[in-house]
């Protein structure tokens, strides 16, 4: 009986000596952490949380946004010059000895006379025949009509002499190219220059008179000037 009992006594004393040991391990397996620390690493843990939370920037974002870019500045469309104002003077009309038919007129004293006065300029000129040079500034060709046109050029703004000539013998037709700077003459397949804007010219022709600012003339032959 006595020997039962300090069994179970051995027994006791055993358990209660590996309890202690199993103690003090987890005892060594528990650290402690100051209340400042954990704090601080939670603190950390947050910044951390909110940086992976945040959309990386790009190189430039921050920057002030750039403003759209404008059109360039085109310079603006000037107009041509206007031309200048020519200045010309003629012989007084009533100075004039008469009018010869192999006399050479210029366009611009027939421009200049007509301006100035119309019945003065008609008593000497009007159904006379006579040789007319002059610079040509341009051509026409009337529709539905044989014959073409040659503008000299003339002192006067807005006003023209202007010479009505049938083409030449043998011509098909006659028409402007070049955007209008040349007259040509069609000879069968053949074209031929007849004359050009700034060319001099003589025509002989005889005065129609002056209606609506034009001096006209109807004219049979054109020549270069010499």
């Amino acid at each position: 009986m006595l020997s039962f009992k300090r069994f179970n006594l051995g027994s006791v004393l055993l358990v209660a000596f590996i309890a202690g040991l199993a103690g003090t391990t987890l005892a060594q397996d528990t650290v402690t952490v100051p209340k400042s620390r954990l704090e601080e690493l939670e603190r950390k843990e947050k910044e951390l949380e909110r940086l992976k939370g945040e959309k990386p920037k790009t190189d430039n974002e921050g920057l002030p946004a750039s403003k759209p870019s404008e059109p360039p500045t085109l310079p603006p469309v000037l107009a041509p010059p206007p031309e200048p104002v020519v200045r010309y003077s003629s012989p007084a009309l009533q100075a004039l000895p008469a009018l010869r038919p192999d006399e050479v007129v210029q366009s611009m004293d027939l421009a200049n006379y007509y301006h100035a006065d119309k019945a003065a300029a008609d008593g000497r000129f009007l159904g006379k025949k006579f040789a007319l040079q002059g610079e040509i500034v341009g051509f026409e060709k009337p529709l539905w009509k044989r014959s073409y046109r040659i503008l000299l050029k003339t002192p006067v703004p807005g006003t023209r002499v202007i010479c009505d000539l049938l083409p030449p013998d043998k011509a098909n037709a006659v028409f402007t190219a070049n955007h209008g700077d040349d007259l040509v003459a069609m000879y069968g397949e053949t074209r031929v220059p007849l004359a050009k804007v700034g060319q001099k010219v003589r025509v002989q022709g005889e005065c129609k008179g002056f209606s609506d600012s034009v001096v006209m003339i109807y004219a049979w032959d054109l020549k270069p000037a010499p």
